[in-house]
């Protein structure tokens, strides 16, 4: 009976001593939390943190950002804390999770409310606009908007879509200063995220620095292959600067990572139509010119001949894309143009090809 007693005892002097590494400036912290008391909780958390005995305590730092700061809204305070509890010692367990698992955690979940609150306002307006000049409420609504993007970025200054998110306000607000400041901390936080380089290249056409939107895009598309948006720019800048074989070569990628998105197949599809045009073009303004001097330079002949079979090789691959198109989306009425338009070409360009061919006999 004496063993059991003094081992009971001995639990008590443990469970005592466990009691004791904790400040009482802590424990009444603590206290003061349960009882909804916040003001009295941060003036003793506040308290706890300048006791020599609990400087590694991780959990003071904590508490006091999690129970009292998240519950206020005072994200830069949170972040202070946050931040303080990884520095004293980011492996120490609370409820079965290392301190830095749930500075994470606290951060994302937070993070992802106020987000989600711009987001689901800005949504809303953007909806709503169609095109028209901002009313008094929806201006209202997306200040509103941006400031929970600020918050968003308070809360956790290193994720690039708030930023994005905060351009994109800024721009429908007509702030184009706020809308270049946000873009620049954007591409600071995070240089590799699609649509922050997607909103970069967009700055840089406005500009006119044309090679440097075609950086940002081909960044935007290597990080980003499967976004269908970074795509369609890269290619309809690429096309703008009669560089077809690149354009060609995006969407052929961008095919292989959507194989079923309509799309991508009228894309390349028109694509292909202009390799056809540019090659038709060139062949005719050869052919012009041979059937109008004397006597007939059959060596030009060829070329034109050439051009006009690469031209119909072209055509023909621009109309399997478009086939393809409305097989995926049969009501895509410009694919199903497209279509018509080709066919069209093609007879008369065989009827140029057999002219070329009798001549060149």
């Amino acid at each position: 009976m004496r063993k059991i007693i003094k081992i009971a005892s001995l639990g008590v002097i443990i469970a005592l001593a466990g009691l004791v590494c904790e400040s009482q400036e802590f424990v009444s912290a603590k206290l003061y939390v349960q009882q909804g008391d916040l003001e009295a909780a941060e003036k003793f958390f506040l308290q706890a943190l300048e006791v020599p005995a609990d400087a590694s305590n991780a959990l003071i730092p904590y508490l006091l950002a999690s129970q009292v700061y998240v519950r206020q809204q005072r994200y830069e305070e949170m972040n202070e804390m946050l931040d303080e509890a990884l520095r004293r010692n980011p492996t120490q367990n609370y409820q079965g999770h290392p301190i830095a698992e749930l500075v994470e955690n606290i951060r994302q979940v937070q993070w992802q409310e106020e987000y989600q609150r711009g987001a689901n306002l800005f949504n809303k307006i953007i909806s709503q606009l169609e095109g028209q000049s901002l009313d008094d409420n929806q201006r209202q609504g997306l200040l509103a908007a941006k400031d929970h993007f600020e918050t968003a970025i308070l809360i956790w200054p290193d994720q690039a879509p708030a930023y994005a998110s905060l351009v994109l306000c800024y721009r429908q607000l007509g702030d184009e200063a706020g809308e270049s400041a946000a873009l620049d901390k954007a591409l600071e936080m995070d240089p590799d995220d699609g649509q922050v380089l997607l909103l970069a290249g967009e700055r840089a056409l406005q500009a006119g620095e044309t090679v440097e939107a075609v950086k940002y895009y081909q960044r935007a598309q290597k990080n980003d292959p499967e976004n269908i948006l970074i795509m369609q720019r890269l290619t309809s800048l690429y096309i703008e600067l009669g560089d077809l074989q690149a354009a060609l070569e995006i969407l052929e990628e961008t095919q292989k990572n959507s194989p079923r998105d309509p799309n991508t197949y009228f894309n390349i599809g028109a694509v292909y139509s202009n390799i056809a045009n540019d090659a038709l073009r060139k062949g005719q303004d050869i052919y012009r010119e041979v059937v109008s001097a004397i006597p007939i330079d059959n060596e030009q002949l060829a070329i034109a001949m050439e051009l006009f079979k690469q031209a119909q090789g072209a055509y023909s691959e621009a109309l399997y894309f478009m086939d393809n198109t409305l097989a995926l989306d049969p009501d895509d009425a410009a694919a199903d143009l497209a279509i018509r338009e080709i066919q069209k070409t093609k007879k008369i360009l065989d009827t140029v090809q057999r002219s070329v061919e009798q001549m060149l006999q």
